[in-house]
């Protein structure tokens, strides 16, 4: 979806309804609202015109550059709109009669205006209540505005009619046109009879609405923040960025929110804006200084004279440039003689629009000149980006040094400034050597950021070029991340090619060979068959270097959780010394990293953080995946779900595992909350994922939630064939359970005990609690088990600390019979720390029924508002509401009145808008 083309209503609806207001209760029979080009002037009046329409007669004046120059030209315009098609009326014939005797020799004597404003009033008195709108009206014409006091004096009796009238602000403007309308509207305000209202730059708050409205998604904190920034508050700025940001892919939305993508450096090249059009607007020579200033201005007061040298002017010139460019509004005045771009939107659209080579020329004269000693830089920083966009024009062996001694600087904390740096690094030295350690040291901070693709593409060339200037320890983590970024790019030729022990590229050494094999086949989702090739091949990998060795039992621990079997992950955790490289802390701290992430995919929450806690590691430190399911399993859902946005937009390796558990945790968050259409779409990006059994999965749930029996049940067995086909036992500890529960449901006991048998196996093989919990769900509600569901709770109370699953485990146990009553309040309890608005309403509704104490009517008139204006957001007829609310049609539409007398919106669009925002819901 495009960005939207106009201001959003929602960020200037405070003044519209301000002026709405006083056109009702004749506050000032003239209003001038005043603002900057790109303000919203026009869109305002458009929106004040619609909110008085049915209330009065509302004209509206346009006008153009061109109306200046016509006497009485506005009065005519007006004529026509009080009179359209009606030129011949004997009533309004006298009136253009002397009009357009004045016309041709102008008078603007009191007494004339006074004729005039006479002769104009009683056809705005047959229209009364009016409202006259005069857009632009700094070009009106000089006899008009004489006039125009006359009319007001007229206009302030007992007769309701007024005007508002919008003024472009320019430079050193309080109020903008000729100095008639300045005079006349001096005199009328000190009357009283007129007012100023100045349109300032939108708030924050204002911001955040324009941006929804322009790109239907909740913009984040960090987008909202930096396009305010940059816009200053301009609505038209901020639409051209939207504009801007969008076809740059510098702009993703994911799950209805809108980010930054952080790896599209600024500056973004932006649509054509009025604040722009200020500069491009001023004459050649005025955009070439603005143009060298978007590169030199940071160097305060020197920029103007390296300036003059870049461009080849005298500085009388370039000082006159900036002198009209600060008059046109685009530059101030620094308190340290330098300027600055009033709205950094324009400096950057400036920059975008730079050729190559003028921007290196003029990064190469801000280099040069701080290198000499002639200027002082504000920071390293500026001097560094310089140097990395002046090329070849700069002293490359310095330019080489400090770009590599400050990218190795920010390689863990910005990976952006690395990136950039670190890659001109690359093109600036000279040696083989020194182009393989800058390779190594690009690849490094490209992976470290996820940035799998462009690390694995930068592996290639070390490995394809430098392998001979590499250790054997070296060349098995580039291979790794050579492979990952493969995978990254779905080149799954190559990988194919891996697996099979072929590629002109990855060392030939055995034990890498294996290795790499071994790691290709997982990335293609072939577990068992890389597990069987570690196996086969253990000798060789393990009587390798420290690090491939290690690779080789990490891999094997790996196959053995996704494929059922934990036992050598749990010998890890408890042996470390197993691993050889642990003793250097680099890889000792990858080592715990992976022991977590494997944790946490098993749901051992408790485990976890006793590792985490054993080995320092802390959560900042583990991978968006690895934080998501943190965040899930205990039970912060908003966290969890701002984690999971996050990894999808930064990108991750969607074939591993976590990645697959992330997305299967993320639609069930979804689903339980009520979002019931963002789940399904969340499912529809994940239906391709090697793991797509825990998809399959999730979404069952969802449409299980819609009433779709015959399509959840039809996802139930598309999901166990997918998990039969790889081979995994990972993500199914409940499947199994819920395939029996379904079977019941369709009277198929055989089935069903099928079901739990397969429960057993998985619960025997994995050993981990959530597989012995789902089992003995599975044998409590197939054979109404007391001494299962006992066992169930048992276990469930144990995961206290994993709310949502402990709470579905008191919920199933209350259905196969086991103390219903406790059992089902402590599982509402437990929905609601982590907000499942659906499963609250169920178990409500279930207490209720089954005649046990349920919640106090606020609490239950709040949170079914609250789930019913999330399910009206999510798009759902009233019968899919009864359905998911399991009430009649007549009930929800009752329920819908109520809702929306209550919380003041007048449709579904207008609350779905709102719920987008935040203004609800929020």
């Amino acid at each position: 979806m495009g960005a939207g083309s106009g201001l959003r209503a929602d960020a200037r609806a405070e003044e519209v309804g301000v002026l709405r207001d006083d056109a009702w209760l004749g506050t000032a029979p003239l209003t001038v609202v005043a603002g900057e080009p790109g303000s919203g002037r026009s869109t305002v009046l458009d929106r004040l015109a619609g909110e008085l329409a049915g209330s009065a007669t509302v004209l509206v004046l346009r006008l153009a550059e061109l109306d200046r120059e016509l006497p009485y030209g506005a009065v005519f315009r007006l004529l026509n709109q009080l009179e359209p098609g009606r030129g011949d009326d004997p009533a309004g014939q006298p009136l253009r009669a002397l009009i357009g005797r004045l016309g041709t020799a102008p008078s603007r004597s009191p007494e004339t205006a006074a004729r005039v404003a006479k002769a104009v009033f009683p056809l705005l008195r047959a229209r009364s209540p009016l409202v006259l709108l005069v857009d632009d009206a700094q070009w009106i014409d000089e006899e008009t505005a004489f006039l125009l006091g006359a009319l007001v004096h007229h206009c302030s009796g007992d007769m309701r009619t007024s005007v508002v009238a919008t003024l472009r602000i320019g430079a050193g403007d309080d109020v903008p046109g000729g100095a008639a309308l300045r005079a006349t509207f001096s005199r009328l305000q000190a009357e009283g009879r007129a007012r100023l209202r100045l349109l300032r730059p939108l708030s924050l708050a204002q911001s955040r609405s324009l941006l929804a409205g322009l790109v239907s998604a909740r913009p984040n904190a960090e987008l909202t923040g930096e396009l305010h920034t940059a816009a200053r508050g301009n609505p038209a700025a901020l639409t051209a960025l939207v504009r801007g940001y969008r076809a740059a892919g510098a702009m993703r939305i994911v799950d209805r929110t809108a980010y930054r993508a952080g790896w599209v450096e600024p500056p973004v090249a932006t649509a054509d804006h009025p604040l722009l059009r200020a500069v491009t607007e001023a004459g050649d020579g005025v955009r070439e200084v603005a143009e060298a200033m978007a590169v030199l201005a940071p160097l305060g007061a020197d920029a103007a004279a390296l300036t003059a040298s870049a461009l080849g002017r005298d500085e009388a010139v370039v000082a006159s440039a900036l002198d009209r460019l600060v008059a046109r509004r685009a530059l101030v005045r620094r308190c340290d003689g330098g300027v600055r771009f009033r709205v950094p939107a324009v400096r950057d659209a400036l920059l975008s629009r730079l050729g190559p080579y003028a921007w290196r020329s003029l990064a190469a004269r801000a280099v040069n000149a701080v290198w000499d000693g002639e200027v002082t830089a504000p920071d390293d920083d500026f001097v560094l980006d310089r140097v990395a966009q002046a090329g070849a024009l700069v002293d490359a062996r310095r330019a080489a040094k400090e770009l590599l001694e400050h990218g190795r600087r920010v390689l863990l904390t910005d990976g952006a400034k690395a990136e950039r740096w670190l890659s001109a690094a690359v093109s600036r030295v000279t040696t083989p050597e020194e182009r393989a350690g800058a390779l190594l040291l690009l690849s490094g901070a490209r992976a470290l950021h996820l940035r799998q693709a462009e690390a694995g593409e930068c592996a290639r060339q070390v490995l394809r070029d430098h392998v001979a200037h590499l250790s054997p320890a070296q060349a098995q983590e580039l291979s790794i991340v050579f492979i990952t970024g493969l995978t990254a790019r779905g080149e799954l030729g190559e990988l194919a090619e891996i697996a099979a022990g072929v590629s002109p590229v990855l060392p030939a050494d055995p034990a890498l060979a294996v290795i790499n094999r071994a790691f290709a086949l997982m990335m293609s989702g072939h577990w068992p068959e890389a597990r069987e090739l570690l196996e086969s091949g253990r000798e060789v990998w393990s009587g390798g270097n420290t690090v491939t060795a290690d690779f080789g039992t990490m891999f094997l621990a790996g196959c053995g959780v996704v494929l059922g079997d934990s036992s050598q992950l749990f010998a890890l955790v408890a042996h470390p010394e197993l691993w050889r490289s642990g003793h250097l802390p680099n890889h000792r701290f990858e080592q715990r990293r992976f022991e977590v992430d494997m944790l946490l995919q098993l749901g051992e929450l408790q485990h976890t953080h006793r590792r985490m806690l054993d080995a320092g590691v802390t959560v900042e430190q583990l991978s968006g995946p690895d934080r998501f399911a943190l965040s899930y399993l205990g039970g912060d859902w908003p966290e969890a779900m701002e984690l999971a946005r996050r990894t999808l937009l930064e990108g991750t390796d969607p074939a591993r595992p976590m990645h697959n558990m992330m997305m299967h945790g993320a639609i069930r968050i979804l689903g339980a909350q009520g979002w019931l259409a963002r789940a399904r779409s969340l499912a529809a990006e994940g239906r391709d994922l090697p793991m797509s059994h825990v998809v399959d999965h999730a979404e069952f749930t969802v449409l299980r939630k819609l009433g779709d029996d015959e399509g959840a049940d039809g996802l139930l067995f598309s999901a166990a064939r997918s998990a039969d086909r790889g081979g995994y036992l990972l993500g199914t500890e409940d499947l199994w359970a819920d395939l029996a529960r379904s079977a019941l449901l369709r009277k198929n006991r055989r089935e069903a005990e099928h079901w739990v048998n397969r429960s057993a196996r998985t619960a025997m093989r994995l050993d981990t609690a959530r597989a012995h919990l789902n089992h003995h769900l599975a044998r409590a509600a197939v054979y109404r088990d007391p001494a299962a569901a006992r066992r169930a709770v048992a276990i469930a109370r144990e995961r206290r600390d994993v709310p949502y699953e402990t709470a579905m485990a008191f919920l199933w146990a209350g259905l196969a019979g086991h103390e219903p009553e406790r059992s089902w309040t402590e599982a509402y309890e437990l929905y609601g720390e982590v907000g499942a608005w659906f499963w609250r309403a169920r178990l409500r509704k279930l207490l209720r029924d089954n005649g046990f104490p349920g919640p106090g009517r606020a609490e239950t008139t709040s949170e079914n508002e609250r789930l019913l204006a999330i399910l009206v957001a999510e798009g759902l007829t009233n019968r899919q509401l009864a359905v998911v609310l399991d009430a009649s049609e007549k009930s929800v539409e009752g329920r819908l009145t109520r809702m929306f007398s209550r919380i003041g919106y007048g449709s579904r669009v207008e609350l779905a808008a709102a719920i987008l925002t935040g203004e609800y819901l929020s």
